[in-house]
């Protein structure tokens, strides 16, 4: 810990009074936003993290765009919040951009020597994933209770350093664990929206020699039912792409298709799934578990975007298990309006039924109750 103070380079192991000299925030916190040096410092501690039901690191699996860290929100008992004093350090992540400030992220490797000043690694600069900036996660406190929390996604920008050690475990074990729905309401979730600027969109990056890691078998996989995510929460992303456009239909229709079953006496929720082997949690659109109907909703209804919707369902319905019902689930795919006759067919082929919404606002389907 000899080099310059000012120069932190990812690697590099500091405490946090040289971190601030150099990218500000304060003196303590997971969550520390800095104006003048426009940073919002991530802390990151392994021990304190697993104690509290999470992980936090890098997805072992990388999409099309490359490589995600995930990064838990504030907040070590009940469900974390966007609102309020409370939600103040998870609103300063999800605003980052339209503040003006770049992510940064560190994770305590240990203490100085003879003295309790804890040492973080650093491991670079990040911004949010421009589609799926968080999700929500159902976790088991310290304090034996459920609770929800935020998990950010994080993807790099410029160099990182990726270590092996920073990696989040895979699943090791099966666990079926069923969530009452009246245990959360949605309203825990957040008390206002979210944000009101816009998302960033990470850079198109391709991997530089090398293979893909080889994921591990996932013969067994974990279930849990769980108050879907606050779908009003709206977020407003000025870029005008016809994905972000379909994100926010997706989630508006989920939310009001959510809620018309819940008029009709339905108890509704989701299901996250964590595949043994694998670092990543899946997790469903809406689960109806008063008719075991498991739904997968989509912002248009263009081929692309139902023949993706078909993939999921079939993929997820398989792990889907309730005491109380037999057999996988229905299959349903959400949509905004009706697909093509071509369309219903390929559907009917693999027994996925389908629920649209009219011109008139009602939803139509053979299902709807």
């Amino acid at each position: 810990m000899t080099a310059s103070v000012d120069v932190i380079n990812p690697g590099d192991v500091r405490t946090r009074t040289e971190i601030r000299a150099a990218f500000g925030g304060s003196p303590q916190g997971g969550i520390c936003p800095s104006d003048h040096k426009h940073s919002v410092n991530l802390y990151s501690d392994p021990d304190v993290g697993e104690q509290a039901g999470y992980y936090d690191g890098w997805l072992a699996e990388q999409d099309e765009q490359g490589s995600v860290f995930e990064y838990t929100g504030a907040g070590k008992s009940g469900d974390q919040t966007f609102g309020g004093f409370a939600g103040s350090g998870n609103r300063a992540i999800l605003r980052h951009a339209e503040q003006g400030r770049v992510l940064r992220v560190f994770t305590r490797v240990g203490k100085v020597p003879g003295s309790d000043t804890k040492t973080h690694r650093y491991l670079g600069m990040f911004t949010l994933d421009g589609m799926q900036p968080y999700v929500w996660r159902r976790v088991h406190g310290e304090d034996g209770q459920d609770r929800s929390v935020i998990v950010f996604r994080l993807r790099p920008e410029g160099t990182v350093q990726h270590a092996v050690q920073d990696v989040i475990p895979p699943a090791e074990e099966t666990t079926a664990e069923f969530v009452p729905y009246q245990a959360v309401t949605s309203a825990m979730f957040q008390s206002e929206p979210a944000t009101t600027g816009a998302l960033p969109f990470p850079k198109q990056r391709v991997r530089k020699g090398g293979t893909a890691r080889k994921p591990a078998p996932n013969a067994e996989t974990s279930g849990t039912f769980v108050v879907p995510e606050a779908f009003g929460a709206k977020l407003s992303i000025r870029a005008a792409t016809a994905a972000t456009v379909a994100v926010r239909h997706e989630a508006e229709l989920t939310q009001t298709y959510k809620a018309h079953l819940e008029s009709a006496g339905h108890k509704t929720g989701a299901y996250q799934i964590r595949v043994k082997g694998l670092t990543s949690t899946l997790r469903t659109d809406l689960y109806d578990a008063t008719d075991h109907v498991l739904y997968e909703a989509k912002g248009s209804n263009s081929r692309e975007d139902i023949r993706m919707a078909l993939g999921q369902i079939l993929d997820y319905s398989r792990y889907i298990k309730a005491p109380e019902h037999e057999g996988e689930p229905k299959r349903v795919i959400l949509l905004p309006s009706a697909p093509t006759p071509d369309m219903f067919t390929l559907l009917d082929r693999y027994d996925v039924e389908v629920v649209y919404r009219s011109d008139d606002g009602h939803f139509v389907g053979s299902i709807v109750p």
